[in-house]
């Protein structure tokens, strides 16, 4: 291969890490991510083609700055060939390609968004939503039916079911401790999560603490408790990798899909690497009618609280026994909902917790 080959392949991978390096790098802006997949290696790889491009290219390099210095001094250099017409082609192309994207971010400015107009002048669904919401608002939109109440209970009655250990055999950190040491942590270590653990978080979530009523770990608007709690399991000791449903009631799993799927909780959760590296990732969903029957308009307000209520005990209780967890509402809800076996509609992932072995 010739040295000028080689000089234009290693432009070409400049250009591709550059652009992937760039494009995540705006994709993860946009949603809040942290860890996009292959990112910071996109990043080395970049620099380390750079260093090659620079040592390939380092006499005409060297040429340039005696020609620079010698200006800045005020002497005239050794006498310059005439160059050839590359060189004032690859200026060209610079300069296009800036025009370039002068051009593209005027345009990005001076076009307007295009969005289907809104009733009471709300400038996004959201706020529209929440004017609508409000006892008294002025939002006037068609009445929906708010139909029955549904079964309080979710269950797979087809599903091989697990039961787990008691989750009150373990005294941790207090709760002023596991405040105060909280945070999202996203490196997981190499290691099996126990058992127990996995079945202290599910019970942190969701479990039942009073059996006479039936209330739960975690708050709920009427004790309606809407959310549903699927485990995605990478690695647990003495369990098979999957995906599982909480069962309530019985405080045990029900396996609904046997086999690895931290791939595919990566990709739902746009390509975040540390998703597939967590030993288990909750996924929350929402039956929504189980709070709309009686709640009506501000039954998605409340069931948005109830899901934030339940993260929050999943960290507290991660911090508790030492390990890191991370919440990540950023991800494609068709791909998460499809995952769970839910049409998105009566029934929908909110919410990811991931929980692992501190790294």
């Amino acid at each position: 291969m010739r040295r000028r080959d080689l000089d234009y392949l290693v432009i070409i991978g400049m250009v591709l890490s550059g652009l992937y390096v760039t494009i995540t790098g705006i994709v993860s802006d946009m949603f809040g991510l942290h860890q996009f997949i292959f990112h910071s290696l996109a990043g080395y790889v970049c620099a380390g083609l750079i260093c090659c491009h620079v040592a390939l290219n380092w006499s005409r390099v060297v040429a340039y700055f005696d020609r620079l210095l010698s200006r800045l001094r005020g002497r005239e250099g050794r006498p310059e060939r005439r160059q050839r017409s590359a060189p004032s082609a690859g200026r060209r192309e610079v300069l296009i390609g800036a025009l370039s994207a002068a051009g593209g971010f005027l345009l990005g400015w001076l076009i307007p968004d295009r969005h289907p107009e809104l009733p009471a002048d709300a400038r996004d669904i959201g706020e529209l939503y929440h004017e609508w919401s409000r006892p008294g608002g002025r939002v006037t939109l068609p009445v929906p039916d708010w139909g029955g109440r549904p079964a309080p209970y979710k269950t797979y009655p087809d599903a091989e079911r697990i039961p787990l250990p008691s989750p009150t055999d373990f005294t941790g950190l207090s709760v002023e401790e596991a405040v105060e040491e909280r945070r999202s942590v996203r490196d997981y270590a190499d290691r099996s999560l126990s058992r127990e653990a996995l079945s202290r978080l599910v019970w942190a979530a969701q479990g039942i603490t009073e059996e006479r009523l039936e209330f739960r770990s975690a708050p709920s608007a009427g004790a309606l408790y809407p959310i549903e709690t699927y485990p995605v399991v990478n690695d647990v000791a003495d369990l098979d990798p999957g995906v599982y449903h909480y069962a309530v009631r019985e405080h045990a799993l029900e396996l609904l899909q046997r086999g690895s799927f931290g791939g595919a909780v990566t990709e739902a959760g746009l390509y975040q690497a540390f998703l597939g590296q967590a030993n288990v990732c909750f996924v929350l969903s929402a039956i929504f009618q189980r709070t709309r029957w009686r709640y009506r308009e501000r039954a998605y307000r409340y069931i948005l609280m109830e899901a934030g209520h339940i993260a929050q005990n999943i960290y507290l209780e991660a911090v508790s026994m030492g390990l890191g967890a991370c919440a990540v509402a950023a991800f494609r809800d068709e791909k998460l909902n499809e995952l769970l076996g839910v049409d998105g509609v009566d029934e929908a992932a909110l919410y990811i917790m991931s929980v692992g072995e501190r790294a």
